[in-house]
């Protein structure tokens, strides 16, 4: 049993270093002189912040704070009508229901790319190609998401709900004083995942847009890359390192409330 334990511990320790490695490279040679940025050695002499000189110098902050507009906001509105959508589903009973959650449930099957030209003609069509809101309203619709909180609210203890209709409240009080601030398991792990899947967006932000004012961090990356015939990819690594911070604080931010919310999701 001690055998088996200490190798467990090591091929845990293995998978956590392979993990840390390309962060730990990308963070030493964010701060390396572009010569020195492909090679193996660890030589700490030739540290410098000219590569983050140089990247204050574009757009990229602007970029940053163009995807932290569009990321936050898609979040939270898309967290609070998905988690009302999926306990109306869940606990309401109205004509056509199996029929509109099924019709949801279908769209997860479709790609994107399949929908992203006529998504395009709807949105330019509505005025909004070159605006926040073509970059936020088109992101917030996600049946993934309807999908997990209706199945959350399904196992959700219905006697909650009917103390509090006791004590007089309506179902939209109920929910909203009662079941949402108990839906933290659900909330915080799709916070995480919406959070950074609309900050590491690039396709749809490329195309409804092409206003360089309105560009978020992965096309403004895209572009440091492709700016020339030689990329300087110490410029490059400096600027995907500032890129990068606003979902390390999310995460650990988030990483209690993640794991109290998987030990939660447990008890019924």
């Amino acid at each position: 049993m001690g055998k088996n334990k200490t190798i467990l511990t090591v091929f845990i320790f293995a998978c956590g270093l392979l993990i840390i490695l390309p962060i730990f490279f990308l963070v030493f040679s964010s701060f390396r002189a572009p010569e020195d940025v492909f090679k193996l050695s660890l030589n700490l002499g030739n540290l410098t912040l000219d590569n983050f000189k140089a990247v204050l110098e574009t757009n990229i902050l602007r970029a940053i704070w163009n995807s932290l507009v569009v990321s936050v906001t898609v979040t939270v509105v898309a967290m609070l009508f998905h988690a009302m959508s999926g306990y109306a589903l869940a606990r309401l009973n109205f004509p056509g229901k199996k029929f509109v959650f099924g019709w949801m449930i279908s769209t997860m099957m479709v790609p994107f790319t399949v929908i992203m030209i006529p998504l395009y003609m709807v949105t330019k069509n509505l005025g909004l190609a070159n605006s926040y809101g073509g970059l936020i309203i088109p992101m917030i619709f996600n049946a993934y998401g309807i999908f997990l909180f209706r199945q959350f609210y399904q196992d959700f203890p219905k006697e909650l709900e009917e103390a509090a209709y006791v004590e007089g409240l309506s179902i939209a009080g109920t929910f909203f004083r009662l079941v949402l601030p108990l839906s933290k398991p659900m909330i915080i792990p799709l916070t995480i995942g919406f959070f950074t899947a609309n900050w590491n967006n690039y396709l749809w932000p490329l195309i409804i847009n092409q206003k360089e004012e309105l560009m978020v961090v992965q096309v403004a990356l895209a572009n440091i890359v492709g700016g020339g015939y030689e990329t300087a990819w110490s410029i490059v690594l400096a600027a995907a390192l500032l890129s990068a911070i606003p979902t390390f604080i999310v995460f650990f931010s988030m990483q209690k409330y993640l794991v109290d919310g998987i030990k939660m999701s447990g008890i019924k």
